[in-house]
């Protein structure tokens, strides 16, 4: 924690406030907002699997809030197919480049929100078996895959509230077991406690926050700003590999 410095203590907790409070609202941006922040505060060795920690408790502490709102029906199927991702990934870590794995899921992400792609793959990526394997390998290699499940939840019809919070009980067993298969990996997470456990209270605090803004919003409204911030955070990954 030292090592951060007062300052970036400072910016990582409000940055993690304010974007567990956006998707908490709205549903969309956390994930990627924090994740753009943190490489200018710590080493990027540690920036994924410490965006797995503050992310678990975004994503839980939402789904505490409003769990009425989850359907729990599509639970036992996301986590079969995320552990399977999760074992599969181990084997993999440090060893696939992210940046290009980053701009094939942005234009995927867009296909799936703009177009009829999930109608007409079928029942591969309807199927949250096959959604959540994908997410959790991919989310141990370009750290914030909560878009690719979006698109997914909105084509099934639920309303803005059920996508805001189901999607926060999936991305809670996706981080819950990429911090696992980290730890199994051997990544020092006791080194980093202290930031980890500021920034963990700050996510928190955001997800009660925007839980009573979301609610305030219009339905039509906050499907709207879902499917635009979608649209922003998918376009980013691709113009920022094109910039790298």
């Amino acid at each position: 924690m030292q090592a951060i410095g007062i300052e970036g203590i400072a910016s990582l907790s409000a940055t993690s406030f304010l974007t567990s409070l956006l998707t908490a609202a709205l549903g969309i941006g956390g994930g990627l907002g924090l994740l753009s922040v943190m490489p200018s505060f710590m080493p990027m060795a540690a920036v994924v699997p410490l965006h797995g920690v503050t992310q678990l408790a975004s994503n839980a502490s939402r789904f505490a809030f409003d769990y009425r709102y989850a359907d729990i029906r599509l639970l036992p199927a996301y986590l079969a197919g995320a552990s399977l991702g999760g074992v599969a990934g181990y084997f993999f870590i440090g060893r696939i480049p992210d940046l290009y794995l980053s701009a094939a899921l942005g234009g995927f992400i867009l296909l799936c929100t703009w177009t009829n792609l999930v109608k007409k793959l079928g029942k591969f990526f309807s199927n949250f078996f096959s959604i959540a394997l994908l997410q959790t390998f991919l989310s141990l290699f370009v750290a914030s895959v909560g878009l690719l499940s979006q698109p997914v939840l909105i084509k099934q019809g639920l309303s803005k509230d059920r996508v805001i919070v189901t999607h926060a009980m999936q991305m809670s067993v996706l981080h819950g077991l990429k911090v696992f298969v980290f730890a199994a990996a051997g990544f020092p997470f006791l080194r980093y406690w202290q930031i980890a456990v500021v920034m963990i209270a700050a996510s928190a605090a955001g997800s009660y926050f925007g839980g009573i803004f979301r609610n305030r919003i219009p339905e039509k409204l906050g499907s709207v700003a879902l499917k635009g911030g979608i649209t922003f955070f998918a376009c980013k990954m691709i113009l920022d590999t094109m910039l790298a």
